[in-house]
């Protein structure tokens, strides 16, 4: 029987680039994410891995939709871009919460504690043969759909 952990990953754009990291563990260039701890929303845990992993703040693109009031307070999360089932070698199944977010103004950090290298990708660049194809189609839709936003809030 498969076991399951839930995940939030980000991919940050910013002037028609998304943020990889080079995964320690896996060898693999991926964007930042992590497990969602206790106690805490998509929403946050996104922001919290992103931060802590690039050194950088992000913001959604996309505003939550209002939420349905029904018998109390509801609130509303935003929606993931994509989310999908990754099979992680000697570990638990990942489902992974995707979202594609805006980079704030700042300078990435690397922190060699948490990958090997980080580095800016064009949707030229995630052509290359060191990115995994999943991250490669979702990292150029979310560039593409960050950048148009940007250009009609």
């Amino acid at each position: 029987m498969r076991k399951y952990c839930f995940v939030a990953t980000g991919y940050l754009v910013r002037d028609g680039r998304t943020l990889l990291l080079k995964h320690k563990k896996l060898g693999l260039w991926l964007p930042p994410g992590g497990h969602i701890e206790e106690g805490e929303t998509t929403d946050e845990a996104v922001l919290r891995e992103v931060l802590e992993e690039t050194g950088l703040e992000a913001e959604f693109t996309i505003p939550p939709r209002a939420p349905v009031m029904r018998n109390g307070r509801v609130e509303s999360l935003h929606e993931p871009q994509r989310v999908q089932v990754e099979e992680i070698p000697g570990h638990n199944h990942h489902i992974d919460f995707i979202y594609y977010l805006r980079a704030k103004a700042g300078v990435h950090a690397h922190r060699p504690d948490e990958s090997d290298d980080i580095r800016w990708h064009t949707s030229e660049e995630l052509g290359l043969p060191h990115v995994p194809e999943e991250v490669r189609e979702s990292g150029r839709d979310a560039i593409r759909l960050v950048e148009a936003s940007t250009r009609n809030p």
